[in-house]
């Protein structure tokens, strides 16, 4: 482990001369030395961030040709990079999180005292489209027990059939289903369904039916993402892929800010008031009283200014806490002892945060189960189950078992836990936005997380090995050695040794009611301000227990939706 700590240290440190400068020439609130745009730099919207969700917002905003938008990217537009829009070479850019640029800014997390103090690693997405740019393209919605819960927390906007009917508009489902009304046939998003699944997703897909010998067999799922078959086991995983083969990723660059909404430059086309500014990172909200009227941003060395006549919508993903922070929004004794000026005391502002933990484990395979050419995706199959305890929720997702055959003879399974009670928090340490933030990833401070990756390692994987034993004896669990899954005290040490984070971040900056730990209501506007917006996965307000990516579309779009209901 030690290498990899030393690639998370050099990554980390990673740009602090220019951190340094900025801190020297602009540390403080309010800088009449700073170059300052006039108010010609200005639109409807400004939207801080192009991620999976900023560019839904982008497109959808400036959609009647009416409304402007100006919105700043972090990184470059990257869509056209062989390495980005190759999904079968998906398997080279989410490495490329452990090395940070020129496809992540990362770091490492707070010591996690529940999990040997490990320091686990961060990152931030750098090319435009975001995580929907980089990661696996695995499009897995939420289920309707989750989505429950939304409307329970933010009220009918995120009602299960609203989501349900927001989803339809946003895919084009290639693939079987048991329930076509459910899935989305016209919309942006192509998914596809891998429609050959190798001899390894299909032994490890027959192993997982009994792998819980007291409950009944689990099925074999046509379609996750329909809401009525959340849980059990599918040979065959959906992708956000288009193009002959599948070959080509799909992002919330190609399917929102395609060359029929914006030049690669950054131009609306057609007469659309879109401007897109690259490599522009926001670094605070800019005030009259308590309300939003632009943002401030690094752009080629310079502090710029850009003003919003609407709004400011915030759609930073990890960084949205943080740009709140900055814009002197959250707790006001943090602010106060940075010397950050209080526009609104909200003690909630980076509390909450949910992630998802994920722990590797390695199995031999058979290699003569490995196709020559594989299906363009990282993951060979993937299983949605509920906690092994008999006496819980049976409907319930829990555990996520995906396993991964890069080469032949091994195949990886990762452990993953889909709704963990653990929570962390996002801060800050520093007046300088370009400061690392101070992420605490909160791994097992509810102590239930780790007892139930023990009753998950006890009935699932050791059934799992015995059952690929029973099929095939070159199949066989080497990670951990099968011995250790009758010692819960040696699996518990196994689990908080290997324990990583899935980047899965979540509900830093909750829609909930105020007195409920939120920080924006249920159209995405924080509290005790004017026109400041979150529109990410910060906002999720009971945590998703599919994909973010998912979420983070779903969150864009009704973001959009709503304002321009407001506007009208």
């Amino acid at each position: 482990m030690n290498y990899k700590k030393s690639l998370f240290m050099l990554s980390f440190i990673c740009g602090l001369s220019s951190a340094f400068l900025l801190q020297a020439s602009c540390g403080h609130h309010h800088r009449p030395h700073c170059h300052r745009e006039n108010r010609s730099s200005q639109a409807d919207y400004v939207i801080v961030g192009v991620g999976t969700a900023g560019a839904v917002l982008a497109k959808e905003l400036s959609d009647d040709h009416q409304t402007s938008v100006i919105a700043l990217h972090i990184g470059e537009n990257l869509s056209q990079d062989p390495l980005i829009k190759f999904s079968e070479n998906v398997i080279f850019t989410v490495p490329d999180l452990l090395v940070g640029p020129p496809l992540y800014i990362n770091g490492e997390g707070v010591p996690q005292p529940n999990a040997d103090n490990k320091q686990l690693v961060w990152g931030i997405a750098l090319p435009e489209g975001g995580a929907s740019s980089v990661n696996a393209g695995a499009y897995c919605r939420g289920t309707n027990q989750v989505y429950a819960q939304w409307e329970a927390i933010a009220g009918p906007e995120w009602s299960i059939n609203r989501i349900l009917e927001i989803y339809k508009k946003l895919e084009t489902y290639h693939g079987e289903t048991t329930n076509p009304a459910a899935r989305g046939h016209h919309g942006p998003i192509d998914v596809r369904q891998v429609q050959d699944p190798s001899n390894v997703a299909l032994k490890f897909s027959l192993a997982m039916l009994n792998i819980d010998p007291l409950r009944k067999p689990f099925s074999l799922i046509v379609d996750y993402n329909d809401p009525k078959t959340p849980i059990g086991v599918s040979p065959q995983l959906q992708y956000t892929q288009k193009g002959e083969n599948g070959e080509l990723r799909v992002s919330s660059v190609t399917a929102f800010l395609n060359k029929k909404v914006v030049t690669p430059d950054g131009y609306g086309v057609n007469g659309r008031k879109l401007r897109i500014l690259f490599e522009s990172r926001g670094l605070r909200t800019l005030w009259e009283g308590n309300k939003a009227i632009g943002v401030e941003y690094l752009n080629n060395g310079q502090i710029k200014q850009v003003f919003a006549k609407k709004g400011v919508i915030v759609c930073a993903g990890l960084f949205s806490s943080p740009f709140l922070l900055h814009s002197g929004v959250g707790p006001a004794a943090l602010l106060q002892s940075l010397g950050i000026p209080v526009i609104f005391n909200n003690p909630n502002v980076g509390q909450g945060l949910a992630d998802q933990p994920s722990v590797f484990t390695v199995f031999t395979s058979n290699p003569m189960d490995t196709p020559l050419e594989q299906s363009a995706g990282l993951f060979t199959q993937i299983a949605w189950l509920p906690d092994p305890d008999p006496h819980t929720d049976s409907t319930k997702r829990e555990i996520r078992i995906a396993t991964i055959n890069p080469i032949p003879g091994f195949t990886a399974a990762l452990v993953d836990l889909c709704q963990p009670l653990s929570r962390g928090s996002v801060s800050i340490n520093s007046p300088n936005p370009l400061d690392p933030p101070v992420i605490n990833q909160g791994e097992f401070t509810n102590p239930e997380d780790l007892e139930l990756y023990v009753r998950a390692f006890q009935v699932y994987m050791q059934n799992l090995h015995l059952n690929l034993q029973a099929t095939d004896p070159l199949y066989q669990l080497i990670i951990p050695p099968p011995e250790i899954l009758n010692d819960p005290d040696l699996i518990r040490d196994f689990v908080k040794f290997q324990v990583n984070s899935d980047q899965h971040f979540q509900s830093h900056c909750r829609m909930a009611p105020f007195d409920q730990g939120g920080v924006v209501d249920s159209t995405g506007h924080v509290y005790g301000v004017q026109n400041l917006i979150v529109a990410d996965d910060s906002i999720v307000p009971q945590n998703m227990d599919g994909s973010p990516m998912a979420s983070a579309y779903l969150i864009g779009a009704n973001i959009a939706r709503l304002l321009k209901a407001r506007a009208r």
